[in-house]
């Protein structure tokens, strides 16, 4: 994925017209990190963006552009509709030139689209390093302490700080502790519970909430408490990118047997990732 600096650079637009893009939801990031907020782009949204510079450079405004894009412009139609606009630039007089010069280099580069892609595709397909286990688990529940937020202050270990000491008061609780994470929101919030899986649902301590997954099909990556964030990055950055799997529904999570040590943090834990 390409930070939004280099987005904008290999789309020759300014990062303010993204973030404004972004807010109009035209084009939104493909990632936000959660814990630097960070947006990311995917080489594949170039096809949609040169659509919405395209459509702006024919005098359709924003909130057109909006409702032409959700009715899925073909290749063929946004082909039909430049040369169109070509014709009547070609009767304007001299400062009109420089616009339809415009028009011309994103037309070369929609038409250079599937070439672009190809190449993108192959060359991740050699950076591969890390396969995950592909596993299904059965619905359950977790009962923990749940955060909202964005993570800007570092909050989630303060939320394992509050819970740990708490963990005898979970009844019914199994050996396994979670770090449950749901959908990042436009805003960048999301929630996180720090619990663990219960075999039935007793009376929730004060200040806990109940957290139910379905059963999902994941990839499991083994990390340590040390390099989670770089592998929350190469599996959203690279393994989802170039692996025949989408993301599936409902929340990715940490996973933390009971020979895991929170004190070393060293000793593998494993991250879920909901595909299909």
């Amino acid at each position: 994925m390409l930070k939004i600096g280099e987005f904008a650079q290999e789309a020759e637009v300014t990062v303010k017209t993204l973030r404004h893009y972004e807010k109009l939801n035209l084009l939104r990031p493909a990632w936000i990190d959660r814990f630097t907020g960070y947006r990311y782009y995917a080489p594949e949204q170039l096809p949609r963006l040169n659509r919405i510079m395209v459509l702006k450079d024919l005098g359709f405004s924003l909130q057109q552009i909006g409702r032409i894009l959700q009715n899925k412009l073909t290749l063929d139609e946004l082909r039909g509709m430049l040369r169109l606009k070509h014709a009547e630039l070609e009767q304007h007089i001299a400062e009109e030139q420089a616009r339809l010069a415009r028009i011309a280099t994103r037309l070369a580069q929609i038409e250079q689209e599937d070439d672009f892609l190809l190449s993108l595709v192959t060359q991740r397909k050699e950076q591969l390093i890390m396969e995950p286990k592909i596993v299904t688990k059965p619905a359950f529940t977790v009962v923990g302490l749940m955060y909202f937020g964005k993570n800007e202050n570092n909050e989630i270990p303060q939320v394992w700080e509050k819970y740990l000491p708490r963990t005898e008061e979970i009844e019914g609780k199994l050996g396994y502790a979670y770090g449950l994470c749901g959908d990042v929101m436009e805003d960048g919030r999301f929630h996180y519970m720090a619990g663990h899986e219960v075999e039935d649902v007793g009376a929730i301590p004060d200040g806990m909430e109940k957290w139910d997954v379905a059963e999902q099909q994941y990839a499991v990556f083994p990390c340590t408490l040390q390099t989670i964030q770089e592998t929350y990055e190469y599996i959203f950055k690279t393994w989802l990118i170039q692996s025949e799997y989408e993301r599936g529904d409902g929340p990715d999570f940490e996973y933390y047997s009971e020979e895991f040590d929170p004190a070393t943090g060293k000793e593998n834990l494993y991250i879920y990732l909901p595909v299909k």
